[in-house]
């Protein structure tokens, strides 16, 4: 776990050096409304940006409401998002997302983190997700690249990514809460990546305990367990 000293540091760092990062939004999963923003972030699950975009702009010129959506056919559907992936479980979730918001929400997004979660397909990741980008809440979500680079700091002690979205959370002054996703995800994009991080050039070295950098997630576990006993 980082001290509150070391937590202020990396953010006051991230915060200069990616500045345009703090009101920009993940374009391929957000779009210009709720529904569609919240199909994307579904889709964008396992999904990388550019097969995430495709899948989308194929989905929603078929139907971009809920209404709409559920009277494609699944296959209708699986055929659209292909290129996402997992696309028969997403598509059955797009087809019992879209029915729920229907009849419970009155077609609306939900507007609380709690109401988003009991939606099929939408798990803390993805609501957390949706609050911070649709909603503007000060959210943080930690997907694959945020968990590598918190892991990797010493910030979190779980392998579990909703347990470390709730340290991080928790742990994250409020004036950075804001800018925090994007500064997070774009730093472990583009320098504390899962291959050859730029640890050297890293802006936050100084608060970085470098924990497993060579270990790829997949082996984390194992690699953890055999630690234990060591």
């Amino acid at each position: 776990m980082k001290n509150s000293n070391d937590i202020g540091h990396i953010y006051e760092e991230l915060s200069q050096y990616y500045p345009k990062y703090s009101n920009q939004k993940p374009k391929a999963k957000i779009h210009s409304r709720a529904y569609t923003s919240l199909i994307g972030v579904m889709l964008s699950a396992q999904s990388q940006d550019a097969r995430t975009a495709v899948a989308c702009r194929q989905l929603f010129a078929l139907a971009s409401t809920p209404e709409d959506m559920i009277k494609l056919t699944q296959a209708q559907i699986i055929k659209a998002i292909r290129p996402a992936g997992l696309f028969t479980a997403k598509s059955k979730n797009i087809l019992a997302t879209s029915q729920t918001l229907i009849e419970k929400f009155n077609s609306r997004v939900p507007q609380t983190q709690t109401e988003l979660m009991t939606l099929p397909g939408v798990g803390r990741k993805s609501s957390d997700i949706i609050m911070r980008f649709v909603w503007g809440q000060p959210h943080i979500a930690v997907d694959t690249h945020v968990f590598r680079l918190l892991w990797r700091l010493g910030w979190v002690d779980s392998l579990d990514e909703g347990k470390a979205s709730i340290t991080v959370n928790a742990t994250t002054p409020e004036q950075y809460k804001y800018g925090a996703h994007m500064w997070l995800i774009t730093h472990a994009k583009l320098v504390c990546k899962s291959r050859n991080p730029a640890c050297e050039s890293c802006v936050i070295k100084a608060a970085c305990d470098r924990r497993d950098v060579n270990i790829p997630k997949n082996k984390l576990r194992a690699h953890q367990k055999i630690s234990s006993h060591t």
